[in-house]
């Protein structure tokens, strides 16, 4: 096969998905045979029909040795055990990138408008072009998207500009796109007054708005996140790198302690990373796969 350039590209051959429909007692015959154990039979077959077979491999995946049998002594209800705590992980996670992301649409808003007015998003106040056109018609999309909302509906029933003030707009954006009109602002000056809110450069806060919008995906598509290394990592402060694991970037413990910071910076306060704490001890979780310090 030839591309428009007349280059050769290999063909690729697909094949049939073998792989056949099994009942739920097939399937914990299948674990049986790969070496899992079972306490109580009867609530895997539950767990099994509520919460999905391959949703679950995601959590015994790691526990497979290279031939396809589980480690040794490893237990159904250990699998459980690792999928509620990842849920809960996940439900506390997801409060504090709200309260975090909430924080930040403001700041964003206010610093844009008390320097550029009420309708800062135009090209001249950001950065790179290109991205600042595919930002825009993303925003655009969201908001004839969301016309739904009253606040909506009434700003293009009376008014002539194409976008709300940004004090509207920046409640109907993503994170991630909202992370996408910070990192391109122009205005060197407002992307430190925002970064200064929470005592970081804006280097650090540019890495952490991307992290965390990746990180709420994640989340919101109820991926695991426990013993998760992320892509997409966070740049952990200076004065946080003694506190901070760099054998283990991209796991959730540097996460962890810079969300903490951060929220301190927004209420005075955090029991965020004590409740982590509280949540690994509770579930008797190993948190060195999470990218916490080796206790000496």
């Amino acid at each position: 096969m030839l591309t428009g350039g007349g280059r050769q590209l290999a063909t690729i051959t697909k094949k049939s998905y073998k792989k056949s429909f099994k009942t739920i007692d097939e399937q914990i015959e299948l674990l049986e045979n790969r070496g899992m154990l079972f306490r109580d039979k009867r609530k895997a077959k539950y767990y099994l029909i509520n919460l999905n077979y391959y949703r679950l491999s995601g959590y015994w995946l790691p526990y497979k040795k290279s031939d396809d049998v589980f480690e040794e002594n490893l237990y159904f209800e250990d699998i459980i055990n690792l999928y509620r705590f990842d849920s809960e992980l996940k439900l506390l996670f997801y409060k504090a990138i709200e309260n975090i992301e909430i924080s930040v649409r403001t700041k964003f808003a206010y610093y844009m408008a008390r320097k550029h007015g009420p309708h800062p998003i135009k090209k001249t106040n950001f950065n790179d072009n290109e991205k600042f056109t595919g930002s825009y018609k993303k925003l655009k999309s969201e908001i004839t998207r969301k016309n739904q909302h009253m606040f909506i509906e009434h700003y293009t029933n009376n008014y002539r500009e194409s976008l709300p003030p940004i004090w509207v707009c920046v409640e109907v954006m993503t994170f991630g796109l909202l992370s996408q009109f910070i990192k391109n602002i122009k205005d060197i000056d407002i992307k430190k007054e925002i970064a200064k809110c929470y005592k970081i450069d804006i280097s650090v806060l540019d890495a952490l708005l991307y992290h965390l919008s990746t990180l709420r995906n994640d989340i919101a598509h109820h991926s695991r996140i426990y013993n998760k290394s992320f892509k997409i990592t966070p740049k952990i402060p200076n004065f946080l790198k003694s506190k901070s694991n760099q054998n283990a970037i991209g796991y959730l413990y540097n996460t962890i302690i810079i969300c903490d910071h951060i929220l301190k910076q927004i209420n005075g306060k955090s029991s965020f990373e004590k409740d982590v704490s509280k949540l690994i001890k509770r579930y008797n979780i190993d948190k060195i796969k999470m990218g916490y310090h080796r206790e000496i």
